[in-house]
Formats: C-alpha cells, structure tokens, sequence
C-alpha cells in the first residue's frame, strides 16, 4: 500500500523480461556469424548498427549536387542532421503537418522532387494517401522514419513507400538493445547491394564496446522495470532535495535520460557485431505482445480523460491506440513551467522534448511548428502502468487543465487537490 499513491513509470520503458535482458549479456559469448540481410518475397531486410547508420548510408547512395527533398518538418535530431548534411538549404521543401498534427497538409508545388522524407509521429501511422499523385508526377523515392509509427505487421505503413526504417534500441519495437532496421522494396537492387556492402565495410562495433553500452543499461532496466527501486531512488531525491533545490526529480530525470539514451547518439557509423546481429536475428518478431500492451495501456488512460482534456492535450489523438512506450502530451508554451513544476513536485517524472528538432535552416517551418514541438513532454510511460496508477497519473492532467487552462483566473500558485482515484 505505500506505493498507492506512487507511479511505478519513468518517461521511458524498456519492455523486457529479466531472463531476455540477461540474454543481451549472453549472447556477448557468440561465436557464430550472422547475416546482416534477410531477402523476401517483395522487400528486403536490411540490419545495421542503428537506424540512424542506414539511413546516413541510403542518403550516401541517394546524394547528387543538386538533391530535391519535400520532408515533414519535425524529425529525429540524427535524422535530421543527415537531411541538412546531404540537401541544400534552397533545395528543402517542407511538407506541412495538418492543424492536429495526424495528417499531412498541402503538399509543396515542386518542378522536380528527388525524395520525400516522413517521420511519423506519437506511436500512430500518418496517412500518406495524398503522395500517391505526387509520386506519380515526380518519380521520387518515399522514404519514412516509422520508429514511431503503427504495427508492424505491417513492413511500410502504405503501399506508396519505397524505404521504412526502423530502430530496435531499448525503448522501441522491436527490442534487441541496440541495432536498426531498414526495409527497401526488391525493385531496388542496387540500393540493396550497395547498403549490404556498405555496412560490411564499416568499422566493426567492438565486443568490449557492446558489453559497456548493455552494462550501462541495468540501472536503466531498474528504474523502468522495478517498484522498489524506483520508489527508493525518488525518495532518496527527494530527501537531497531539503538540501539543494537543484536536486530534484525533474532536474535529474532529463539529465539520466540525455546522458542515458537507448542508443549511440555519437559514432554510429558502425558494422554491427555479431553479438548484436544474434540479438537482432532472436528479437525480430518480438514486437507483437508489446503492442498488445500499449495499445491497451494507452486506450485505457485515453478513456479515463474527458474529451475537452484529451483534446487539449493530445491534438493527434483520433481514436485508435498509441503503439509506442513515449506517452507524449502537448502543453502550450504559456504553461509549461507550470507543468513541469506542477508534476514535480507531485513525484512524477516527466521530461521536456528529447525527441523531435526543427530544421536548422532558416524559413524551413513555420512558427506553429516551433510552438508545437517546443510543447512537447513526455509523461510517465503507461505501458508499465497498472490501472489504478494510470487513472493516478489522469486524475492529475484533468487537475492541470481545470486549474491552469480552463480557469486562468485562478492564482497560479493555488493548491491543486487531486480527484478521488479509486482503486
């Protein structure tokens, strides 16, 4: 009982049973070798270090002096560095968001478009219906970033792309605690071949290298997978926080999750081990119990919030279940401070945009797209939620909403009581 009033839920979640976690460590031992390529009957599977080193890759094979690329605005930061690497700044063309966020606006009027790049967003499928003209006009190449995209029991998430990629780092689906994924359909052999040897070619990821990133990872496993440990490690927080006000769960919760990121930010050009493709090859198909889960996770604390909050809050949300651990909410910049302090001081570890960026190039989005990434959090993560917890966690967002958006003539500094959460 002394955790009723508790939520065992970081902003990150690393779905993993003990004995698969103890099996990264495992497989360190392998003496066998790998493919990094599995060909079937309409696309290929290609495996990399991460899916930041195939795309980088892909754009090595795709880059001309004059490339033409039509993209969404909000990206990964590595996905993003590798776009302004390889376009020009004149030669970008930002393909607008539509107004809630879960669906492409007017597409850009182009003479000639070389590629399109989409990230899509929030654990759910952008519908890309509205490129199939615009394929058709300009032969280009679709390529889409669908680490946060729907299910995958489906490889591309519409007929109309040519290249999916996906990450199976710590936090994503599927696991393997490291490694990437890119699917490119067979009507690109030369594509295909130059990625294989490619990514042969690269420097290999060290065995000793691999060990320090998965034993960097236990405490990570801890904090997201155990009560106790978490409960303890917030307390003990909280009692340095009589001491310093900078010691506080906010403050540590965003500089844990810099410094302890599901995958290598820096020096991902790298040839996977064989360890890591072991991991790789035994996970593949790891994803389905996963999504299981956080579709009912993330349905169920959906329908706990009232209609006015969720579409406050969570503009994209139409319906259909989130399949991603990243419960993301958007708060409006004037509020921000306020939610931030406001779920800290109530033991809940949230933290602010670690995700998507802008382009640096000037004049390549608009100011709503700055307003709205700038209110990005990411909330505790429901997938390792239990029901009553989850209701917690809502009980507290509807609280926000009535005391800080609903009635802004309130004093800011009033006392929030929670609603009754009922067990």
């Amino acid at each position: 009982m002394m955790f009723r009033n508790f939520i065992k839920a970081a902003p990150d979640y690393l779905s993993l049973k003990l004995s698969d976690f103890i099996g990264h460590f495992i497989n360190l031992k392998t003496t066998d070798t790998f493919k990094n390529w599995i060909q079937y009957a309409d696309y290929s599977k290609l495996m990399g270090y991460s899916c930041r080193s195939l795309f980088e890759t892909c754009m090595r094979f795709l880059e001309k002096k004059d490339l033409v690329v039509a993209t969404t605005p909000l990206h990964h930061t590595s996905f993003r560095n590798i776009i302004e690497l390889h376009v020009q700044p004149e030669n970008l063309h930002i393909i607008p968001f539509n107004d809630t966020y879960n669906g492409l606006g007017t597409l850009p009027k182009l003479d000639r478009c070389d590629i399109i790049v989409v990230t899509h967003l929030f654990g759910q499928d952008l519908n890309l219906t509205s490129l199939l003209e615009f394929k058709k006009k300009h032969n280009c190449i679709i390529i889409e970033d669908r680490v946060q995209g729907g299910t995958l029991d489906l490889k591309f998430s519409h007929d109309v792309v040519d290249i999916a990629l996906y990450s199976m780092a710590m936090d994503k689906r599927p696991i393997a605690l490291g490694g990437g994924i890119m699917h490119i359909r067979n009507n690109f052999r030369e594509l295909i071949k130059y990625v294989r040897e490619s990514v042969m070619d690269l420097p290999l990821e060290q065995v000793a290298s691999r060990k320090k990133e998965l034993l960097k990872k236990i405490p990570t496993y801890l904090l997201y997978n155990s009560r106790p440990f978490l409960y303890l490690f917030i307390n003990i927080v909280n009692l340095l926080n009589r001491f310093n006000n900078d010691i506080n769960l906010l403050n540590i919760t965003q500089s844990y999750r810099k410094s302890n990121p599901g995958f290598s930010h820096n020096d991902f050009m790298l040839q996977p081990s064989n360890s890591l493709l072991k991991s790789m090859h035994e996970n593949l198909g790891n994803y389905s119990f996963m999504e299981e889960n956080y579709a009912k996770k993330s349905l169920y604390f959906m329908n706990c919030l009232p209609a006015e909050v969720r579409k406050f809050f969570f503009p994209w949300f139409k319906g259909n279940a989130s399949l991603t651990p990243y419960n993301t909410i958007q708060v409006p910049e004037s509020s921000i401070k306020h939610f931030l302090q406001y779920f800290n001081d109530h033991n809940m570890s949230v933290i602010t945009n670690p995700t998507y960026k802008l382009f640096n190039f000037p004049n390549k989005f608009s100011q709503k797209d700055e307003q709205f990434n700038n209110g990005i959090i990411y909330l505790p993560s429901v997938a390792n939620m239990k029901k009553f917890e989850i209701r917690y966690l809502a009980s507290y967002i509807i609280n926000f909403y009535m005391t800080y958006i609903s009635a802004p003539s309130k004093s800011k500094t009033e006392k929030i009581t929670p609603i009754q959460v009922i067990s």
